[in-house]
């Protein structure tokens, strides 16, 4: 279940992980277009996605 509040420390945590996966995406996409997904720039983007959306996922508590 999520957290109904967030204290202002994870409220700006949030918005600085919005704003990391938000570009990684756009990163990964084109190396994606550009590079294919075996390559392993595309592994290396994707696992950082992954990390950030994981870290955004337990602050808003539901991570379970």
């Amino acid at each position: 279940m999520a957290k109904s509040f967030l204290t202002p420390e994870q409220g700006a945590e949030l918005q600085h992980l919005y704003n990391d996966l938000a570009a990684i995406n756009e990163k990964t996409a084109a190396i994606l277009g550009a590079k294919g997904m075996a390559s392993p720039e595309f592994e290396e983007a994707d696992k950082a996605a992954t990390d950030i959306w994981r870290r955004i996922r337990e602050i808003r508590g539901d991570a379970g």
